[in-house]
This record gives C-alpha cells, structure tokens and sequence, in this order.
C-alpha cells in the first residue's frame, strides 16, 4: 500500500514537468527511456494493487471467520433460556448477514481508508512544496468534508442497525414457514405465508430506503465540496500564473494533487459512515458475544451413579416469571428405580426433566445427585451419565451412523459398536434393508424416517451413551399398536439396571415403574406403586386412568 502510494504520488509531478519542458524535449521520434519510465512505473503500481487487495481481502476473511466461529462458539453455549427468547432465524441471521456486514469495512473498507490516509498526508506535502498560498484553501474544503462524514455517521449507525434487525424478523418470518411447510400446505396457508413475508420484506425496505436517501443527501455534499475545492484552486492558479508565481505545469499537478487530497478525504468520510454503518450492524453481535456464560468456579467432576433427590424446589420459567412451573417439590430416587411422572399437560412433568438436565436453575430449594448439590457439580460431567429419549426425537440431516455415534463425543465410534446399539434397539434390521445402510441420509428432523424408525435410532443413541440415568419423555406416545411393541421391546433392554424416569400417559409404560409420582400444578399430590394409588378411589391417579380408559370412543364415519 505504501509502495502503491508513493508511485502514485510521483506521477502528478512527472506529469509537471513534462508540461513545463515540453518544448525542451524531442518530440519528433519516440522517447525509449521515457516510455521504460512509464512502463516500469505502471509495472509497480500493478503489483502494489494486486498485494494490497490480496492481503487487506485475505486479512477480512480471516477475521470474519474468526468472529464467525467465537460468535457460534458462544450461540451454541448460551443457556437453553436463552435459546427460549430468540428465534431460530434471527440466530441465524446474527450468524450470517449480520457478520458478514463487518468484511466490507475490514477488508477493502479498511484498505482504501490506509490508502487514502497515506494519499492524504502525501498529497497535502506535496501541495505545500508548489504553493503554500494555494494550499490554503485546502484549509476550508477538508475540514468541511471531513465534518460532513462524521456528522452522518451517526445517522448511519441507526439506520444499520435497524436494517439488520428487520433483516433478522424476515428471517425468521421465512425460517419459520419453511420448518412448518408441511402445515402451511396442509391448511392451504401459502397465500398467509407470502403476507407475512411481504410485510416483513416491506419494513426491510422502508428502512433501507430511508439509509439510501441518505446516502444520496451525503454523495451530493460531497460533489459539492469537491468541485467547489476544484473550482477555486483553478481561479485562485490562474491569478497566481497571471502574476508569475506559479507555471502552468506547477498548476496542472496542483489540481491534480488537490483532487487527490480532496478524494482521499472523502473517502476517509465514507469509511467513516462504512465503518458506523457496520457497528449498527454487528452491535448486536458484539452484545451476544460479550453475554457469554461467566466460566463457572471450580466443581466436582463426579459422575452420577443415579440417585437424585429434589429438595423444596421452586422453578418458574424465564418467560413466565410470575408462574410457579414447580412449587416447592420434593421426592428422592433411588439408584436403578424406574420412577413414572403422571399428570395432566403442564402438571410440570418435563419441567423436572428440563432441571435434571441442567437446562435451568431452580429459583429455590436444590436438586441434589448423590447427596451433592448440583451446582457443585460440573455439568458436562453430570451430563454424560444422563441420556435421553423424546416424543419427536431430534435428528440431524446427516447419516444414521453419525445420528446414533452422536451419543458419544469423546471419541470416534467404530461402526460395529453402533450396530450392536442399533440392534439392541431393534433397528438394524431396517436398517439394513435400506440401500444405503448405514449411511442413508435420514433428512432435516429425519423426515425420510418413519416415527417408529426413528424412536429405535433415537434408543440406540441412548444405548451407545451407556447412562446412569435415562429420560423417557412420552418415547411411545405418538406410535401406532405394532411400533409401538417393537419400540418397548427396545425401551425394556435400555431402562435394564438404570435410573429411569419416564414421563408417560399410557397405561401400559406406567404399569412397569417401580414407583408412581402424581403431579398437578407443578405439585407432587400423590406417589406410590400402581397398586397403591389404585386403592385410593378419590386421589387424581384413579380419576387420570379413568379419562383414560372409558374416554368415550370417537364416533365411527362412513
């Protein structure tokens, strides 16, 4: 860059001479030294723009990347209540155009703002040794351009700011539709789709075109000031050569040098709104990453052998702070108890599982492993012994091997041990009978997969993790009678010598817990055996298996 600069810094006064000699020099036949001058100087100034822009663009790429990877580092290790109050497509959109919008102004934003730096400060010497009395005119037009880009900046900021966040609501807006398109056409909802879109677009654009007249206002000052500082160094040089103070030649470069030292303020005001339009871009990026989670003090990395208790625990959601999820609960399992949680929808059922998994903190009372208190506990570590299986397993769009070997990320699995999993789980065998085994593609939330099929990839993951404590959370619910056989099949041989707590409504995965725990408003009302809470006609376990087992049946249809 400085190499580029100061060849180009030469060029105005090779240019002046020439003008001023031109009688002097022999025109008549070519001028072989001038003409290897001229090569050799475009020859310079070819492989001093071809470094500087390989180098300032590879510079940005390195440090967009790096932003990219520590932003995801710290998206990625944010609590899960974090994940609760923003949207998956404004993530994603933080991820991707919001720092994205930081390469233009580190990478050639960046370079041109060194270049014009140096262009400037050589530029303004130069003017100074042909004449100080013409350069001071300079003293007005600069600052004024100058002024002129700091002032906007501001402005600049906000509407960037505001940009990236209407880019972010229509990424969400289109993310949202997209993961639900199946619902979107099953109520012929297109039409409502492209709406909300389109308002989200048009938002977007007002914004934007509110920068872009701006932008505009801000182009045209600087035109203004640029040949208006044109205007009067011509004026003011042609009063100079008229009273022999300056030659015409010393003119020529002047103009020249002016324009140079105007430009390269103008661009020094324009990266400045760049580089403000980039800060109200990436604001947001800056206050993530700033948020991430304090390293924790030093904890026990104890792994749990299965026996935890809830002490008095008080948990209300971040979302909901004013509603109790859990009040004041408190109940112990015993290492290798199968344990049901019954209740009705929101009685507070996952939300224990929410807790054991160290999703969330409770606001009162203590969730203890082993007797220690979990947060004691280094959660990695307490994590490793827990599996778990949901009602809609969540499946990458990547293989079945990687899908199940994912229980696992200390170490490379083999493929023998995820097919002795996927055996356990009753899921080899279709498995196999796909044509590409192992390796079939499973699809975005594994839509290529049957429910039942991807409930037994979903237990061969929790078999290849080998847990202490295993999470049922209504693993059977959604299944048809003959899935439903095969996928117990494989729940019997994973919940063997385990801690299990199942959260269930069907009678037949309730029968085979050791122990029940009845649940209403976030309250353990009732625990026990079936049997037990069997004999109790009027508790709300009796009056559960009656909705569910005389629920009157649906009418039949033609």
């Amino acid at each position: 860059m400085a190499l580029g600069a100061a060849v180009q810094l030469l060029l105005p006064k090779g240019i002046a001479y020439f003008i001023d000699h031109v009688n002097e020099l022999q025109l008549a036949s070519i001028s072989w030294p001038m003409v290897g001058l001229g090569l050799g100087w475009i020859a310079v100034q070819a492989v001093a723009s071809t470094l500087r822009y390989y180098y300032f663009e590879q510079s940005g790429h390195l440090i967009i990347n790096n932003i990219r990877r520590r932003l995801f580092d710290v998206l990625i290790n944010q609590p899960v209540s974090f994940f609760d109050r923003h949207h998956v497509g404004e993530i994603s959109s933080r991820l991707s155009s919001d720092v994205q919008s930081l390469h233009q102004a580190l990478a050639m934003g960046g370079a041109n703002a060194l270049q014009s730096l140096c262009m400037f400060g050589g530029g303004v010497t130069m003017l100074l040794t042909i004449s100080p009395a013409l350069s001071l005119m300079l003293l007005v037009f600069v600052p004024a351009n100058l002024y002129f880009g700091k002032v906007t900046g501001a402005s600049y900021r906000d509407y960037a700011k505001q940009i990236q966040t209407s880019m972010a609501d229509s990424n969400r807006v289109a993310q949202e539709q997209f993961t639900h398109v199946r619902l979107v056409h099953a109520y012929n909802q297109q039409a409502g789709a492209s709406a909300s879109y389109a308002e989200a677009s048009r938002r977007l654009l007002d914004i934007a075109l509110s920068s872009l007249r701006l932008q505009a206002a801000f182009r045209g000052g600087l035109s203004v000031l640029d040949y208006g500082a044109l205007l009067a160094t011509l004026v003011l040089g042609a009063l100079l050569i008229g009273r022999h103070a300056l030659s015409v030649g010393d003119l020529m470069a002047f103009v020249i040098y002016s324009t140079m030292v105007t430009q390269a303020a103008a661009s020094l005001s324009e990266f400045w709104n760049m580089w403000m339009r980039s800060m109200g871009a990436t604001d947001r990026i800056f206050e993530i990453m700033r948020s991430h989670p304090a390293a924790p003090a030093a904890r026990r990395a104890a792994m749990p052998s299965g026996q935890f208790s809830f002490d008095d625990v008080v948990f209300s959601y971040p979302e909901r702070p004013g509603v109790r999820a859990l009040d004041r609960v408190g109940f112990t399992i015993a290492a290798g108890e199968k344990v049901a949680l019954v209740g009705a929808s929101g009685a507070g059922k996952s939300t224990i599982a929410a807790l054991v998994l160290g999703h969330y903190q409770p606001q009162g009372g203590r969730l203890l492993f082993d007797g220690v208190a979990a947060s004691e506990l280094e959660l990695r570590t307490l994590r490793r012994g827990i599996a778990v299986v949901e009602q809609e397993p969540s499946l990458f769009a990547g293989s079945i091997a990687h899908n199940i070997a994912y229980a696992v990320p200390e170490r490379e699995v083999p493929l023998a041990e995820v097919m002795e999993a996927a055996r356990q789980a009753n899921a080899h065998d279709f498995i196999q009978a796909f044509p590409q085994g192992y390796d079939t593609m499973v699809g975005e939330h594994g839509v290529q997969l049957s429910g039942g099929q991807k409930q037994r990839i979903a237990i061969a993951r929790a078999l290849l993790r080998d847990p202490r404590l295993l999470i049922l959370d209504e693993a059977t619910s959604a299944l048809d009678a003959s899935n439903e056989l095969l996928v117990q099949r494989a729940l019997d041989r994973l919940m063997a010598g385990r801690t299990t707590i199942i959260i269930a409504h069907r009678f037949s995965t309730i029968a085979k817990a050791d122990r029940l725990l009845v649940m209403d408003s976030g309250r353990v009302v009732q625990q026990g055996s079936h049997d037990e809470l069997a004999r109790q006609p009027e508790g709300l376990y009796c009056k559960l298996m009656k909705d569910q087992l005389f629920a009157p049946a649906a009418p039949a249809t033609a």
